[in-house]
């Protein structure tokens, strides 16, 4: 790589390979179906985040690069990072991109956060709606409850232990998430008065739906922690200690708060947390209540109404999570222009080039920036290889990412002539097919250009250290078809120079 050149990591290819359709008839096969076969796409996204070691140098921004690819999930990441469960808007700005996200609640908690958000997402539709919303309930009045006694615990990381909870009855969500003969044999069993769950399970399975989720668990990487609690490992671990604690806890609520058993239970917790009775009383209280607000900004509102609410929080409750589903509406098929989201994630740039950054990070926000904040259907950040003999495309967001990904490869050669290679050389933004365009530009829209832009009109700019281009900038609207406009020709301009700005501080740190 040459000097001029910053240490930006490579994409990785996509691949997706299937498991073969057949009925599960053991463990082994029951995780397979459910993580190839039963639920390809979400399987895929598990493994993309899964596999982002946070070892890597590259990780934040790949991290970032992932999530992005999911409209869906960076809303409900940036809603869930700027709920009062994580505060990032204490300063009163709210966070408004995956990459700043990232940089303030740090790689392990955003990308635990999108495991959940991923899976949570992926199990939310099932025809077993009634046992999907019971579980689910349970695993977030269960996780909001462990993360608070982990807090009372001063554990390290309360974030670690509120997703290891929340997952703990993911062989549960699955299975009742995917359509199956034995689901309704087990629906049916189960509701036999006084039956045994773990040994009624057995019967119709041949294993408990507690081994499945530590099938999961390790197939997944979700965590040491959640594998130990599912093995019933570390009895002397307080984090295990809160796991298990809140699970019990969120169980036996649904019984009723004012029952025997929870009031001796919480005798229990109270002596565990070091704390007056009537103190956990009034935390395990409150925390019901957020749990039924934290399903609404993961999305599930319909968890949220099963959580068993104390008397006196339920009208509250109830009315405030009817405002928030309301708030729930269709988003725009295509991303549509936001002159405040643009400013906000200028402002977050500028903010991030008076310290040291992943310029990963950075070029990944620029590219959100063009993506989300101009309401571009596909935006690209391609590079120049060491030798300077080739244009690759490095990030890509939007409609058809991987086919636009993998069709942007382009030589540079001053035999071989195109539109990229002469915005590489004039360094200035680019209106390709626009109002004012410049008509001898038309004879460098080769026909291997023509096969990615098609008719599309399309922005382009480089971006440069110390007036050498090492790569560019590209955006259009060709999936939606919609005109592009000066205002967004602007907007464009002004996330490159921000990119090139970024790039210059970065090399005057080094």
């Amino acid at each position: 790589m040459t000097q001029d050149t910053p240490n930006i990591s490579p994409a990785d290819d996509d691949t997706t390979q299937a498991a073969p359709d057949k009925t599960p008839r053991s463990l082994a096969e029951w995780v397979e179906k459910l993580s190839d076969k039963g639920m390809p796409a979400f399987a895929r996204t598990i493994k993309d985040i899964s596999g982002i070691a946070s070892d890597q140098e590259s990780s934040a921004a790949e991290l970032s690069r992932v999530v992005l690819q999911d409209a869906a999930m960076t809303a409900r990441l940036l809603r869930v990072a700027n709920s009062p469960m994580y505060c990032l808007s204490q300063s009163g700005r709210s966070v408004s991109t995956v990459s700043r996200a990232v940089v303030l609640l740090g790689f392990d908690t955003v990308r635990s956060l999108c495991l959940s958000i991923a899976i949570i997402d992926a199990l939310s539709n099932s025809s077993q709606k009634s046992r999907v919303a019971e579980h689910m309930a349970r695993s977030f009045h269960a996780a909001v409850q462990a993360r608070a006694f982990a807090v009372k615990r001063r554990d390290p990381s309360p974030e670690e232990v509120f997703i290891a909870t929340l997952l703990c009855n993911i062989g549960d969500l699955a299975f009742w998430s995917l359509k199956s003969d034995a689901a309704p044999k087990l629906d049916a069993a189960l509701q036999r008065p006084d039956c045994d769950r773990a040994r009624t399970e057995r019967a119709v399975l041949g294993f408990e739906l507690n081994e499945l989720s530590l099938g999961l668990a390790r197939k997944w990487q979700l965590g040491k922690l959640l594998e130990n609690t599912l093995e019933n490992k570390g009895d002397k671990d307080p984090r295990v200690g809160s796991v298990r604690m809140a699970q019990e806890l969120a169980l036996k609520a649904e019984k009723g708060w004012d029952s025997p058993e929870v009031k001796k239970f919480l005798g229990r917790v109270a002596e565990t947390l070091y704390l007056p009775l009537q103190d956990v009383t009034k935390l395990v209280h409150e925390n019901a209540s957020e749990a039924a607000k934290t399903a609404q900004y993961f999305g599930v509102g319909m968890a949220g109404e099963h959580i068993p609410l104390p008397d006196a929080q339920r009208k509250t409750t109830e009315h405030r999570a009817g405002a928030e589903s309301r708030q729930e509406s269709v988003k725009p098929q295509f991303a549509l222009p936001d002159p405040m989201l643009q400013l906000t994630i200028l402002r977050e740039l500028s903010g991030m080039l008076d310290g040291q950054h992943d310029i990963n990070l950075l070029l990944e926000m620029v590219l959100e920036g063009i993506s989300r904040g101009i309401g571009m259907d596909r935006a690209l950040f391609a590079m120049l290889n060491p030798e300077r003999t080739r244009l690759r495309a490095r990030y890509a967001l939007g409609w058809d990412k991987d086919d636009m990904r993998e069709k942007f490869l382009f030589e540079i050669s001053p035999l071989k002539a195109n539109i990229f290679s002469h915005a590489l050389d004039v360094r200035q933004p680019l209106w390709v097919g626009g109002p004012d365009a410049d008509p001898r530009l038309a004879k460098l829209m080769t026909s291997d250009v023509y096969e990615l832009t098609g008719k599309a009109q399309f922005f382009v700019m480089s971006v440069e250290i110390n007036g050498r281009s090492i790569g560019l900038f590209y955006a259009d609207r060709k999936s939606s078809e919609r005109a592009l406009d000066d205002d967004s020709f602007m907007a464009f301009r002004h996330f490159c120079q921000q990119a090139n700005l970024a790039l210059a501080q970065s090399r005057r740190g080094r």
